[in-house]
């Protein structure tokens, strides 16, 4: 573990660094938390004091293309990898997971790669694979692109769409980051590199949208751990099909509908028994 300019970082055998966060009860059991779309790693710290009192030690990285996370071309597969490089540098062993939102694929890929490592697996209102449940997001620019193999073009297509639109607005016919929504450019600098030289505003929103839509690399049936599925009822962002397909899908789980829950009400009023059932799990 390093600290620099007030971060910090773990380094991965390919000399990529991540930028990582630490909380919750540091003797707990610990869980990886997979931030959203987009997002970063402080996002898991809106869950530090439900953690402490969970007993769960809340670990979060932030996603390649985030922050000050090394850039570098990802897949679901490649993220759910770097999850065990990351507890290798904390020395963990076994560990659970959780993913938000746009975090949800990368929670099920880390089971699915590593399916002796992780124990049990958390989905909250995670988005599941838009070419099955939206065959519309096909019909897109940059994803035609990367399933050429252009991915360097797909990227910049993605990243240019992103960046056109007006500070504040929502996104538009290029922008399509249906996992997790839209944050304006101001909110997101904190976590994208925004004002780095060389880095790319969107460039990790840009990848989490390719590797939601263009395909899921990962076996489903490869995944062993039971995973928990949690979705709202009133979620406009990641609808109750998403759950329900990855429910029909992963033999191990089991799926929770929220009542009356939008898309950030079925984790932030649920932080406690979220994290008590991974514990005891």
């Amino acid at each position: 573990m390093v600290t620099t300019d007030g971060r910090s970082r773990v380094q991965l055998p390919d000399g990529r660094r991540l930028d990582v966060w630490q909380g919750g009860d540091p003797r707990g059991t610990p869980l990886v938390f997979f931030h959203g779309t987009p997002g970063g790693r402080l996002q898991a710290a809106l869950g530090d004091g439900a953690a402490s009192r969970a007993g769960v030690r809340l670990l979060a990285f932030s996603r390649p293309g985030y922050g000050g996370s090394t850039d570098a071309p990802t897949t679901l597969s490649s993220v759910g990898r770097d999850a065990g490089a990351f507890a290798d540098a904390l020395g963990l062993d076994a560990f659970a997971v959780l993913g938000v939102s746009g975090g949800g694929p990368y929670a099920v890929a880390a089971a699915a790669a590593l399916p002796d490592r992780v124990r049990v697996v958390g989905v909250v209102a995670g988005v599941g694979p838009l070419l099955e449940l939206d065959p519309v997001a096909a019909d897109d620019h940059a994803v035609r692109a990367a399933f050429a193999g252009d991915l360097d073009t797909a990227i910049r297509l993605r990243d240019d769409a992103a960046t056109r639109r007006p500070r504040g607005s929502g996104p538009g016919p290029g922008a399509t980051v249906r996992a997790g929504g839209f944050v304006s450019p101001e909110i997101l600098e904190p976590w994208t590199g925004s004002g780095r030289p060389g880095v790319p505003p969107f460039r990790g929103v840009s990848r989490d949208a390719l590797a939601f839509t263009t395909g899921w690399d990962l076996v489903l049936a490869d995944v062993r751990a039971p995973v928990h599925l949690w979705y709202g009822d009133r979620d406009r962002t990641v609808g109750l099909e998403h759950g329900r397909w990855l429910h029909a899908h992963l033999p191990t789980s089991r799926l929770v509908v929220r009542e009356g829950a939008g898309h950030l009400g079925t984790l932030m009023a649920h932080w406690a028994d979220t994290l008590t059932d991974l514990a005891n799990t």
